[in-house]
């Protein structure tokens, strides 16, 4: 029996799949570090600060969800980008994970002593917790645009190069620095209006990972070291049986997420103001 759908426009569909959850994470859990990063700046009392981390916290937990199915998806689709990346940036990505370990726990042990420099401790590691994330990530966008040094053989045996080598400083340079920057300035979008903010926010991070993506296309990791062990949509991804059975799975549980979040935000909906804080035991 013949496949529905054939095996390059699968490849193209899981690419652009795979671009829409990275654009989920960075609009939903991108609102999260884009708090946590704002607050030792937007708040000015410690009313207003607790005011702030409740912003996002009845929906935290569920917009990290979207950073596991970006890594799951990745593997599931190119498992040879996910091995090179994955190898590559690994003490960058062990960074990002106890920062984003750093932000939960912050959350749920700022209040829990009335102390004024405990408090205080807690809203920098916040800080932490939300800017660095968007800084790494920033920076792997800037390490990928540029292209990494590493080589796949003729047996797929994978051969990192450089500061590819599992190090942390070398994939800073003024380039990648400068990417990380505009990471954590796109997420952190300072206005009056929160509508507009989050929209020009959503509307930035669109336009950014679209535009790398679609300027990259079809290369998905260079190598800086040979050509031919690139990364592309054609040549890096999984079986055609895979990717048909993926997608199948996807249609059916994508729209169920979907509904459930856009559920939970609109239970959720409302603001948040100091006076709920003393209204409300379980707020942190």
């Amino acid at each position: 029996m013949e496949p529905i759908i054939d095996y390059a426009t699968l490849r193209v569909i899981w690419w652009a799949l795979v671009g829409v959850v990275l654009i989920g994470f960075a609009i939903m859990d991108g609102f999260d570090m884009g708090v946590a990063a704002l607050l030792p700046f937007v708040a000015k009392g410690d009313g207003e600060r607790r005011a702030v981390i409740n912003t996002v916290g009845a929906t935290w937990e569920g917009n990290q969800v979207w950073f596991i199915v970006g890594g799951a998806g990745l593997f599931a689709a190119w498992p040879l980008v996910y091995g090179a990346s994955f190898s590559g940036f690994y003490l960058a990505m062990f960074l990002v994970l106890m920062a984003l370990i750093l932000r939960p726990v912050g959350f749920k042990y700022r209040s829990k002593r009335p102390g004024a420099a405990w408090r205080r401790n807690w809203d920098w590691a916040l800080f932490v917790g939300g800017a660095a994330p968007a800084l790494v990530f920033g920076v792997a966008i800037g390490n990928v645009l540029q292209g990494a040094p590493f080589s796949y053989d003729s047996d797929l045996r994978l051969t990192l190069h450089d500061h590819f080598l599992g190090g942390l400083l070398g994939l800073f340079s003024p380039f990648t620095i400068l990417c990380g920057l505009t990471s954590v300035a796109m997420l952190g979008l300072r206005l009056k209006n929160e509508w507009l903010a989050f929209g020009g926010s959503s509307l930035g991070v669109i336009g950014i990972i679209s535009t790398v993506g679609c300027s990259m296309f079809p290369i998905i990791l260079p190598s800086t070291v040979d050509a031919h062990s690139s990364l592309l949509v054609w040549t890096a991804s999984s079986s055609h049986m895979t990717l048909g059975i993926m997608l199948l799975v996807t249609l059916v549980f994508l729209p169920i997420v979907l509904f459930y979040t856009a559920w939970v935000y609109k239970v959720l909906f409302g603001r948040v103001g100091v006076g709920h804080l003393k209204t409300n035991p379980d707020l942190y």
